[in-house]
C-alpha cells in the first residue's frame, strides 16, 4: 500500500498545470485540491485537538487527561478522517496512473510519440500519457496540447 502512495504522488508530482488540459483531465483540479489539503489539514488537526480539550473544560481547569478522555472518541473520529484525506487523495492518483488510456487519448498518445520520435507502448497508461507530455513540453510548444 505505501508503494502505491508513493506512485500516487510521483505522478501527482509530474503531472502539469497546463490550462489546455483542464477540460480533459481531472488531474489539475485534484491537484490543485490536495495541494490546499496539505495546507489546511495540519491546522485543523491542531484545532480539533483545542476544541476537544476546550469541551471537556481544560481551559477551566479540568486535568488534562480528564478532559481529553471526556472526548477522545469523537476526537479520534475526526482526526481519523482528517488525516486520511490526503491519503484517498494519493491513492486517487495512483489508481489514475495505472487506468488505460481511452481511444482518443491513445490516438493523441501515438501522435505525441511520434512527433518526439519515441516508441509508443501497446496499451498505453496515463503515466505514460503524463511522461510523453512533460517531455513534450519540454521539447515543443504548447500547441500540441490544443490537438486534445
Amino acid at each position: 500500500m505505501i508503494n502505491k502512495l508513493k506512485a500516487g504522488y510521483v505522478y501527482m508530482k509530474d503531472w502539469p498545470l497546463e490550462d489546455y488540459l483542464n477540460p480533459v483531465f481531472a488531474e489539475n483540479r485534484v491537484k490543485k485540491s490536495m495541494n490546499f489539503a496539505n495546507k489546511v489539514i495540519p491546522p485543523l488537526l491542531f484545532l480539533t485537538i483545542i476544541w476537544s480539550l476546550y469541551i471537556g473544560g481544560y481551559f477551566k481547569g479540568v486535568p488534562f487527561i480528564y478532559a481529553l478522555s471526556l472526548n477522545l472518541e469523537a476526537t479520534i473520529a475526526c482526526l481519523f478522517v482528517l488525516c486520511i484525506i490526503p491519503v484517498q487523495g494519493l491513492y486517487w492518483f495512483y489508481r489514475r496512473s495505472i487506468t488505460p488510456l481511452n481511444e482518443k487519448q491513445q490516438m493523441f498518445y501515438r501522435t505525441l510519440c511520434k512527433k518526439l520520435d519515441h516508441t509508443f507502448t501497446l496499451m498505453p497508461t496515463m503515466r505514460d500519457l503524463e511522461v510523453e507530455i512533460n517531455y513534450g513540453l519540454k521539447k515543443l510548444s504548447k500547441d500540441f496540447l490544443k490537438e486534445l
